[in-house]
Order: C-alpha cells, then sequence, then structure tokens
C-alpha cells in the first residue's frame, strides 16, 4: 500500500499499535505526526521512523487538552499543505467495578476515548473536505462490544466510539472523507504488558484461550488492518468495523 506524499496523522503515536501504524504508514512513503504525553518515549518512536528512512514530526500533548489538540491538528495541516489521514488511537484504560469506579474516572474515559476523537473529526474534516479527500481510522476495543465486569467506563466509551464512527461515516461521505473502526482485541503491547503487571486478576492464559487463532495479537497485526483502510485499497469502504481480534468475538 503506497502511502506516497501523504500527511497523516497518529494520536498515541509512541508506542504500541500507533507506533506500529505510523511506522507502517512512513514505509509506504507518508510523512507522519506522532502524537503523544512523553516527551522522551515519543522522540524516541519519531526518530526510529527517522533512521529506517521515514518522515516523521511530533507533537507532545495530552490528547484530553482539546485546545492544544485542535491547534496540533491544524498546524501539522498548515505546515504540510494537505491533512490526508487521521488515526485516533490514543486511550485512556479504566477498569473497577461500577460500584468502584470514582466519577472522574468515567469522565477521563470518556475525554480521552470519545470527546478527543470527537474533537479531532471536527477539526480534520473540513480540512480533508476541501480537498474532497480524507480517510479517519478510530481505534476501538473488542471491550467496545462485549459485556464484561470491571470495564464500565473503558468499555462504555470504546462503544460510543464505534457509534460516533458511524455517525461521521454518515456525514463526512458527500465531502468524499471515509471514516472507519478497527476493534482490536488482546494485543501484546506496551500497555497490555504493563495492565498485566499491575493487575493480578488478568489472566493472560485464559486470555489467549479465547482466541481461535491461537495467541495474542501483536501491535503490527492491528497496524495491517488500520493502514488498509486508510489506503485507497479501501477507496470503497465507509462506516465499516474492521474486527482485528484473532476471532475472539465468536468466544462467548
Amino acid at each position: 500500500m503506497s502511502f506516497e506524499g501523504q500527511t497523516i496523522i497518529v494520536t498515541g503515536g509512541s508506542e504500541g499499535i500507533g507506533f506500529a501504524t505510523a511506522r507502517r504508514l512512513a514505509a509506504g512513503g507518508a510523512h507522519v505526526a506522532l502524537f503523544a504525553r512523553r516527551p522522551d518515549v515519543l522522540e524516541a518512536a519519531a526518530e526510529a521512523i527517522r533512521a529506517a528512512g521515514g518522515s516523521a514530526e511530533t507533537a507532545s500533548l495530552d490528547v484530553a487538552e482539546t485546545d492544544k489538540l485542535v491547534a496540533a491538528i491544524r498546524g501539522v495541516a498548515a505546515r504540510r499543505g494537505r491533512l490526508d489521514g487521521l488515526v485516533n488511537n490514543a486511550f485512556e484504560s479504566v477498569h473497577g467495578l461500577i460500584t468502584e469506579t470514582s466519577q472522574a474516572d468515567w469522565r477521563r474515559s470518556f475525554e480521552v476515548n470519545v470527546e478527543a476523537p470527537f474533537i479531532a473529526i471536527q477539526t480534520a474534516l473540513p480540512i480533508m473536505a476541501a480537498r474532497r479527500r480524507g480517510s479517519i481510522v478510530n481505534i476501538a476495543s473488542l471491550s467496545g462490544v462485549r459485556a464484561r465486569p470491571a470495564s464500565a467506563a473503558y468499555a462504555a466509551s470504546k462503544a460510543a466510539i464505534i457509534h460516533l464512527s458511524a455517525i461521521a461515516a454518515v456525514e463526512a461521505a458527500e465531502a468524499g472523507v471515509r471514516v472507519n473502526t478497527v476493534i482490536p482485541g488482546a494485543t501484546n503491547s506496551a500497555s497490555w504488558k504493563r495492565a498485566v503487571a499491575e493487575r493480578p486478576e488478568i489472566n493472560v492464559q485464559g486470555a489467549i484461550q479465547q482466541i481461535p487463532l491461537g495467541r495474542l495479537a501483536e501491535p503490527e497485526d492491528v497496524a495491517k488492518a488500520v493502514c488498509f483502510l486508510l489506503s485507497d485499497e479501501a477507496e470503497f469502504i465507509t462506516g465499516a468495523e474492521l474486527r482485528a481480534e484473532g476471532g475472539a468475538y465468536w468466544r462467548r
């Protein structure tokens, strides 16, 4: 898949699915703009892309600070003279029983997982519409389509982004912009590894047993799905929900 000459923003681009996606896009010729919170990790990711011959820039920000998010998106588009793609990948993982989840954690989950993508889409769409071309991919989660205990804030926010994507797809189609969703399951990313270390209730082998393909996803597995939806190969696909979870959806 060629992304030659394109400019694509990836939020949460410093590691995991976001970094794997950005690296793949850059290898295909795109200039990638990585947004993430930790400057050191963010710059290391961009340098790795540049060392491999790719083109990358960074913006260190928390996507929940929506004024900064809007400014960063507009800044990338102004400097590059175009914006071809947006990947809303940054997320907040809040877990706990409903009775144990604070309002602050609930709000934080929705600020990062729903409000920030909404603002990013709202900002990017007119820029893309001016050229009648663009592709937006939102990263949801299998939790957004499955009911599991101790996941209300995270799961509800991911269910919301799935439906927001569908509405955005319908509204953006007339402007020539496509909007799709990728739904990963358990993925062997840095955030997953941190969760396993911090939450003893996570049963890694149990999670693998729920995946018919018999292993956790690697970030690159999900990145391939994201890049496909961003690419011209998917030019007649919008409003889709592409599950990249090894068949785990069917293991009830």
